[in-house]
């Protein structure tokens, strides 16, 4: 065996001492970097090969391996999400050398990697070579093992910021600022300690500046978007979580988040766009799918608002299929087409919904909405008058009920459904009051 320098050692003795995941939907490609790996000094028995996220995760948690290879996109999902659950099965135990390195195929990726500073120890850009690998790896392990003393200023002022020593803890930072050209990851510590001191000025100005180190830093992005949420900035906040989705693989907590503040925003235009990310997330929260599905629903309502029918229409479509047999949705979308007099295309809504689930209070609730405004009157007012008794409460159908009862002559039905609604509803009063006369409406008021 030729004699090894010092980087060459500390890299054999870290590879041979450690478990390692390797991750990637492609068997040669797996064993291709396990090869390499063996070559280094690492121990092939106690190397994991995966072909997906999913198994990835099942093995971390079994082994908690402290080195991590992993493609930048595997199938459909992203390996950064594996990082945190790595980070926070260490922290249980206090390991602070691990390492975690992507496998990228462009530059656009090789950029994320960067920006992901501290989360990624090192990337690799495919094709790949032995000597590029190993220059990458022996950076990275000398990087954690010996690190500089810019990285051991941030790490001392870290210690002091997790104390509550937020004044001592900037002055590290500061400090640390001046070891290197790039001192986007002190910003963004800056930021966090001006933050935590409710220097909400200051902070911002922090991740600005390391912003401009690295314009796509995900810390920092991430500690701006924090900042303008909590100053309720929502607009700034949404263009700052649009640039984090954009750049880094959706993950269901993030998309969540921006389904939420596109329509806090109006930027209903955007909402197609994550639609198509939340299809190609396998695991999906029952939050998400509220958020997704709420975010479409109120997204074909505005389409409807702006005359734009079909769009609408297919908007719709998108929530029934995210909504998948939740019941609820489907009776707003229905709602929404029905109020724009769009009885039609609210059709086949009601089908699926009566397939879903025939007899249930959505399903009675829709078919009396879906009543045409030729329908004979005396039924309308008669199926409405069921429904009421049948102890379902709904505003739609006690509009829908009022204004048959009103213009089949019930007058006093009108009025006294008017009144048992408003109170009941009182933020929808002029819809109950619309078909009655000033001098009913006096009545209910009295």
């Amino acid at each position: 065996m030729k004699n090894l320098n010092d980087s060459e050692k500390l890299l054999n003795t870290y590879l041979s001492s450690n478990s390692i995941l390797i991750i990637d939907a492609v068997s040669s490609s797996r064993t291709n970097i396990a090869s390499c790996l063996v070559k280094f000094g690492a121990n092939r028995s106690r190397m994991t090969l995966v072909g997906s996220i999913q198994e990835a995760r099942e093995e971390l948690k079994k082994t908690k391996h402290k080195i991590i290879f992993a493609d930048f996109m595997v199938g459909k999902e992203s390996s950064l999400d594996l990082i945190q659950m790595q980070r926070a099965l260490h922290e249980n135990e206090g390991i602070k050398d691990s390492i975690f390195v992507l496998v990228t195929a462009n530059a656009s990726q090789s950029a994320v990697a960067q920006a992901a500073e501290e989360d990624v120890d090192t990337y690799i850009i495919k094709p790949y070579t032995l000597d590029s690998m190993k220059t990458a790896l022996e950076s990275a392990v000398m990087t954690k093992l010996q690190p500089n003393l810019y990285l051991q200023l941030i790490d001392t002022g870290k210690n002091l910021l997790f104390k509550g020593d937020h004044k001592s803890a900037i002055e590290k930072f500061r400090e640390a600022k001046d070891q290197t050209e790039t001192p986007t990851l002190a910003c963004f510590y800056m930021g966090q300690a001006e933050f935590m001191m409710k220097s909400l000025n200051n902070a911002e100005e922090s991740y600005l500046d390391g912003l401009q180190y690295n314009k796509i830093h995900y810390k920092c992005l991430a500690g701006m978007f924090d900042l303008l949420y909590q100053q309720e900035r929502y607009p700034d906040a949404y263009d700052v979580m649009k640039r984090l989705a954009q750049y880094f693989p959706a993950n269901p907590k993030r998309l969540g988040t921006v389904l939420r503040l596109s329509v806090m925003t109006r930027n209903f235009q955007d909402v197609d766009s994550f639609y198509r990310i939340f299809v190609e997330i396998d695991e999906r929260s029952e939050e998400l799918v509220k958020h997704m599905v709420s975010a479409l629903a109120v997204t074909g309502r505005f389409f409807l608002q702006q005359k734009l029918n079909p769009l609408a229409t297919e908007v719709f479509e998108n929530a029934a299929i995210s909504a998948a047999g939740r019941t609820q949705y489907l009776l707003y979308i229905i709602e929404a087409l029905v109020e724009y007099g769009l009885y039609e295309e609210a059709d086949p809504f009601l089908r699926r919904l009566n397939k879903l689930a025939p007899g249930s209070d959505e399903a009675v609730i829709a078919r009396y909405l879906t009543l045409s405004p030729t329908h004979d009157i005396k039924d309308v007012v008669n199926e409405g008058r069921n429904i009421v008794r049948r102890g379902i409460k709904n505003p739609r159908v006690y509009e829908k009920l009022i204004l048959a009862s009103a213009f089949a002559g019930y007058r006093d039905d009108a009025i006294n459904l008017a009144s048992e609604a408003c109170k009941k509803w009182p933020e929808k009063a002029r819809f109950f009051l619309r078909s009655l006369s000033p001098e009913e409406v006096r009545q209910i008021r009295l």
